[in-house]
């Protein structure tokens, strides 16, 4: 077992040192790094290694100590002896063949860019976002409707003194949101949330036996009500204004029905996704 012990350590040592240099050089391209405190902070071999080499010396410094790193991995558990420049030649070549770690070429799975807003329903349509939160023994839920225009029409917001999950908080929004649609004798309406879990379990056809899932399926049968019903998924970026709406209840601790009257504190996000 003692003889385990020193190529253990080796692998281990070359693995951190590796990822420290990530680090290092994922905080320069980035502009994280401000001041040689900053760098410091980040890893102690860092701040040495930043200061004799370059950016392109670095990436390659990476790219070798993989390889060194796969190479003594081969010599203990396989008992395979490489030539050092068998392992200088296949740096190399990942290192021309595969960008997507090189911060010094272009991406090969370059991301897409785009700016994502919310979305003006059909004429005809209203569309309301919801949002909840919990705070303690608080769950603050809202809920705001707006036309094909991007206007808001009227809105919710409220709290119930009841201890509960998150996603049991988004259901009760979920349901505050549907009655407020039965109340205003709203036909074609669709309901957008950030909570995938709960769109999915909604949406899904297979039978949940779980009392989140019994529960969805009673909500379920209250939107036979209308003539057309869509309950749909959007990122956090797309409900900003249910999510300002949230937060401005649980900051005043409130609840109040509103139209046009909605909160100040909410009126550029709102003319933002108008606008858009």
């Amino acid at each position: 077992m003692v003889t385990w012990v020193g190529p253990i350590l080796s692998f281990l040592q070359i693995r951190r040192l590796i990822v420290s240099v990530f680090s290092l050089i994922r905080a320069i391209t980035s502009s994280l790094v401000s001041s040689p405190s900053q760098v410091r902070a980040i890893t102690p071999f860092g701040i040495d290694a930043a200061r004799v080499l370059d950016i392109k010396v670095m990436s390659d410094l990476i790219t070798v100590l993989w390889n060194i790193w796969n190479s003594r991995k081969n010599s203990f558990f396989r008992e395979v002896e490489e030539d050092a420049k068998v392992t200088r030649d296949r740096a190399a070549t990942l290192s021309k063949d595969f960008w997507i770690f090189n911060f010094l070429e272009d991406p090969v799975l370059p991301r897409k860019t785009g700016n994502k807003a919310w979305k003006k329903p059909h004429q005809g349509t209203i569309k309301i976002n919801f949002d909840a939160s919990v705070h303690g023994k608080l769950a603050y839920y809202d809920l705001v409707a707006r036309d094909a225009d991007g206007f808001v029409l009227e809105g919710r917001m409220g709290y119930v003194n009841k201890e509960m999950k998150v996603e049991w908080a988004k259901l009760l929004a979920m349901e505050k949101s549907i009655n407020f649609a039965r109340q205003k004798n709203w036909k074609i309406v669709d309901i957008e949330s950030d909570c995938a879990s709960l769109v999915n379990r909604f949406n899904s056809r297979k039978e949940d036996l779980t009392m989140l899932g019994h529960r969805v399926g009673d909500i379920k049968k209250q939107t036979q009500f209308f003539i057309q019903f869509n309950f749909n998924w959007v990122p956090r970026c797309c409900n900003k204004v249910a999510d300002a709406i949230c937060y401005w209840a649980k900051t005043n601790n409130c609840s109040f029905d509103f139209n046009m009257d909605y909160p100040a504190a909410i009126h550029e996000v709102v003319l933002n996704d108008a606008i858009n």
